[in-house]
């Protein structure tokens, strides 16, 4: 049994195909994109030279049996003031736990030689979401994680401990909550907000505008930090043609941009039925599953410092929620951290209630 750090395409390839066998027979599992993770993993996906990122595998006879990429950022720590480094993309067979600790071991060194004090397991915005600890049975929301139960363990071995918690609220929509999410938008509206969907004819200043609030409104906010216009492009440039502009929206004052919406339909009901099969060249079977989604995904909101209290946050969320009611759809999702209450109680409000959870370790390295 031996720990490989894996760098070239080939290695990384078969970093990212290893999760296919750990899911062979799992029915709920999607897999990750893999072109994207890929760039991921070699350092190419816009986070700058400050990032360094060293994907590992453990193998034995010729045979993986768990992966984990070890990510030091230099920015998070500034940020921060933390010299905390993530281990992200776990994976691994059952009946490796030793395996496990082996792989753990070597990645937390490689963190500790770059002066790291801690690592982080699972979470790094605009990476990776954690690990879910329950809804085993049920096929995850898009770019939310599944995993099998026996990870944690794993983990618990090889000396995390529970650092934080996420929970994903589920709304099932209803003609009541329908009349809850006018009256939401109604009342900033007569306060003399503005509630407005992206404007797709200036999709390039639209995009750079929420990437400019989402580093502001979120820069204090737990796990965080200011990420690249390069890492946010995508979601604004590559996803152009799967935004839907109802869904995506602004608030504003006197012209200033000053609360956002993003939401996207939930892009796994359409590709988890495509799993075995290659994206691109199923493109056009894509295209027809997306047409007939029926459940949105509200992944961010968030509203400048000064403009909180006023109900910004509920009249966005209910604008999005109102464009996927018009498209028909029946449900949607929103995850949070669990000790955020103000997050908390807004999607409550807007009829959301509690579905599935997620988890967050961390590992002390400053000890040997």
């Amino acid at each position: 049994m031996h720990v490989k750090k894996l760098s070239n395409p080939e290695g990384l390839e078969r970093f990212v195909d290893f999760a296919k066998e750990v899911y062979r027979e799992n029915p709920y599992w999607v897999p990750a994109n893999k072109h994207h993770l890929i760039k991921l993993l070699s350092g190419n996906a816009g986070f700058g030279p400050q990032s360094e990122i060293q994907a590992f595998a453990v193998e034995h006879e010729g045979r993986t049996l768990a992966t984990v990429a070890a990510l030091n950022d230099e920015a998070y720590h500034r940020h921060w003031n933390e010299r905390l480094g993530h281990l992200l993309f776990f994976e691994a067979l059952p009946d490796q736990t030793e395996a496990v600790e082996v792989l753990m071991a070597d990645a937390s060194e490689w963190l500790r030689e770059r002066d790291c004090t801690a690592g982080r397991l699972s979470m790094l915005a605009g990476v990776q979401l954690p690990l879910t600890i329950d809804a085993y049975d049920a096929v995850p929301t898009c770019f939310n994680r599944y995993n099998p139960p026996y990870y944690h363990s794993y983990i618990k071995n090889s000396d995390f401990v529970t650092e934080h918690g996420l929970v994903e609220y589920e709304v099932e929509f209803t003609p009541e909550l329908e009349r809850r999410y006018r009256e939401m938008v109604q009342r900033v509206t007569d306060s003399g907000v503005v509630v407005r969907s992206w404007d797709f004819d200036r999709l390039e200043e639209e995009g750079e505008a929420f990437a400019a609030l989402v580093n502001e409104t979120f820069s204090a906010h737990w796990g965080f930090m200011p990420l690249p216009d390069a890492v946010m492009r995508p979601f604004y440039v590559d996803f152009k043609d799967l935004l839907i502009p109802e869904f995506l929206a602004f608030a504003e004052v006197d012209g200033e941009r000053v609360g956002f919406v993003y939401s996207l339909p939930d892009l796994n009901q359409a590709l988890h039925p495509m799993r075995d099969k290659v994206l691109e060249e199923d493109f056009p079977e894509f295209q027809e599953r997306f047409q007939q989604i029926d459940r949105g995904a509200l992944l961010i909101i968030g509203v400048k410092e000064r403009f909180r209290g006023r109900g910004i946050n509920l009249a966005v969320g209910a604008h999005s929620y109102l464009g996927m009611i018009g498209r028909g759809y029946k449900t949607a999702s929103y995850t949070v951290l669990d000790d955020n209450w103000p997050s908390r109680r807004t999607t409550a409000k807007l009829g959301g209630v509690a579905v599935r959870n997620f988890v967050v370790y961390r590992k002390e390295l400053s000890v040997k």
